[in-house]
């Protein structure tokens, strides 16, 4: 089975009939002392390679070099994206190839600071039900509290009791793991809408939780804010600040 990549003609491509096209991401930013500016792109690229060379009967795109790297710009030489830009060049990317019937799409990211990919994936699946993009790295096991299930139902009996119908509780735990939603939605994976224990849960706990959370949620902010405040002082003066448009 073919890889296609743009070595290729474009009549090639068209004569392969492929359907899949893999996209990976990299980065152009600081690596510390001892690694290139392009270690994100130079590995994820050649994973790429690597997976398409597997899979076979795909369009192997080349890594875009350059995504979401604000967090670096501190350093020299790290080259970064708006999330909104990185977002549309994704977008025209994968429209520009469904166009031409290429309607399964593989993104491989090397970078993890790229927060805005999941939901662009989230929303291209749902805009174009024939299109299939999914968000390759490996999930870990399957989930088994996602949404309205033990954790939400118990803080529900403990807040507003009332407004929780416990004739209704029952558990759901679909056999996939989370990024599914971005694929499919999540009537798809469950037909009444909760993916968790709800069965379990209880008005004890649900005061446990909550209180915990609140707990949680002060000694991190009060911390962050002590810490935020040290940091600052040590921080670098830039001679040029990045466009805040």
């Amino acid at each position: 089975m073919p890889v296609i990549t743009v070595y290729n003609t474009s009549e090639e491509l068209k004569e392969s009939k492929v359907d899949t096209a893999i996209i990976p991401i990299g980065a152009i930013e600081q690596h510390g002392p001892h690694l290139p500016l392009g270690t994100d792109w130079i590995v994820v690229q050649e994973i790429a390679k690597r997976v398409a060379e597997k899979l076979g009967n795909c369009y192997l795109l080349p890594a875009i070099p350059y995504s979401n790297s604000q967090e670096h710009l501190d350093f020299p030489g790290t080259v970064s994206l708006k999330p909104l830009t990185l977002m549309n060049l994704l977008r025209d990317i994968i429209l520009s190839l469904y166009l031409h019937g290429i309607k399964k799409i593989i993104v491989i990211q090397g970078h993890g600071g790229n927060w805005i990919v999941k939901p662009t994936i989230r929303e291209l699946n749902l805009e174009y039900p024939d299109l299939k993009v999914i968000h390759a790295w490996p999930m870990g096991e399957k989930p088994v509290e996602v949404h309205a299930g033990e954790i939400e139902t118990s803080r529900l009996l403990y807040l507003r009791e009332d407004l929780v119908k416990k004739n209704l509780l029952f558990d759901n735990v679909p056999d996939a793991t989370q990024e599914y939603i971005d694929y499919v939605g999540m009537k798809v994976l469950t037909l009444h809408g909760h993916w968790g224990r709800a069965s379990k849960a209880s008005r004890v706990k649900g005061e446990n939780i909550i209180n915990d959370t609140v707990k949680r949620i002060v000694s991190y902010v009060t911390e962050t804010f002590s810490k935020l405040e040290e940091l600052e002082s040590k921080r670098p003066r830039r001679s040029i600040k990045p466009n805040p448009r």
